[in-house]
């Protein structure tokens, strides 16, 4: 990993934008993300691009172009002094993208607020839905995860989810796939109260998915981080927010519940092998902390199946 002396080297590449000498703070936690000012005071992130990549930067910097172009708050990629996207070695690039302002001490987690995450991601979505070139990503694969044998779970989690899995993946086979974020969890979502607005943060990912992926990614983390009443009202909330803009059919509605569960369901096999070093994967801090809480939401949601079914569905939105 590059020294805070060659951090500070690499911001030359942006000189016209950060001036002769930008301030660089120190890193955010586990993120390779840095704080950047320019001598005028001006905001932007040092980003770290490593070796694991699900996409070419160049089609990232033309997604993030076409989103910010399309109304949504996104951080493109800043241009060098050499007309590139990132400075750096190939495979252990850096790129430099403006900072969102946002609230720095959410209130918490309102129905008001989900609703228009809800909202912003349904415009995020019709966004990418109408990027007009082959996005060269990949396809996300929770069907052949779900269809294998491989899944590390607890030997009753194991012993429920095998009695659900034909009926699983018939609920989400037939959803159709598009262009999604790929890892839509609070921590990639900013929110600015005052002016109303949602930003989406580490489009790093960008897989073929149904675009409930995101929606059940985002709000899995409601039933690890709160109790089951607020969690069921985030769904409420949230799905609420998405119809206003883009309303989901039939099938989504149905499938979403599903796909909550598999969050569960797939995350925890994966930070457990992880863990026991079967995958060679960086792992957050955060994502050991909460494994527990991953499987504990997993066994809730099994047992209150119309819980989450009626939260989706609920009436007022």
């Amino acid at each position: 990993m590059a020294s805070r002396h060659e951090l500070q080297d690499l911001l030359l590449h942006w000189t016209t934008l950060l001036g002769p000498q930008p301030s660089l703070g120190p890193e955010l936690p586990a993120r390779q993300l840095w704080p950047v000012t320019s001598g005028d005071g001006r905001k932007f992130v040092l980003k770290h691009v490593g070796p694991w990549r699900n996409l070419p930067l160049a089609d990232q910097a033309r997604i993030l172009s076409h989103l910010s172009g399309s109304g949504v708050l996104v951080a493109p990629f800043l241009v060098t002094e050499n007309a590139a996207v990132y400075a750096g070695d190939a495979d252990e690039s850096f790129v430099l993208i403006p900072w969102i302002d946002h609230d720095s001490a959410p209130s918490g987690r309102s129905s008001e607020r989900e609703f228009l995450v809800g909202g912003a991601l349904a415009e995020l979505h019709v966004a990418l839905a109408n990027y007009p070139w082959p996005a060269n990503s990949y396809t996300e694969g929770f069907l052949a995860a779900l269809a294998s044998e491989d899944l590390l779970l607890p030997p009753d989690l194991l012993a429920d989810f095998r009695r659900r899995r034909e009926s699983m993946l018939a609920g989400l086979t037939p959803l159709s796939l598009q262009l999604v974020h790929g890892d839509l969890t609070p921590d990639n979502i900013v929110v600015s109260d005052a002016q109303g607005r949602v930003g989406f943060l580490d489009l790093d990912h960008l897989p073929l998915a149904p675009r409930i992926w995101d929606i059940a990614r985002y709000l899995s983390r409601s039933f690890r981080r709160t109790v089951p009443e607020q969690a069921l009202a985030a769904v409420t909330a949230v799905v609420g927010g998405y119809h206003r803009i883009a309303p989901l059919g039939e099938q989504e509605m149905h499938a979403l519940p599903t796909m909550i569960a598999t969050m569960h369901l797939l995350e925890a096999s994966w930070t457990r092998r992880i863990m026991d070093g079967d995958l060679e994967r960086r792992l957050l801090p955060e994502q050991v902390a909460e494994l527990g809480s991953m499987l504990d939401a997993l066994r809730w949601q099994f047992r209150h199946p119309q819980a989450v079914e009626d939260a989706v569905r609920a009436p007022g939105r």
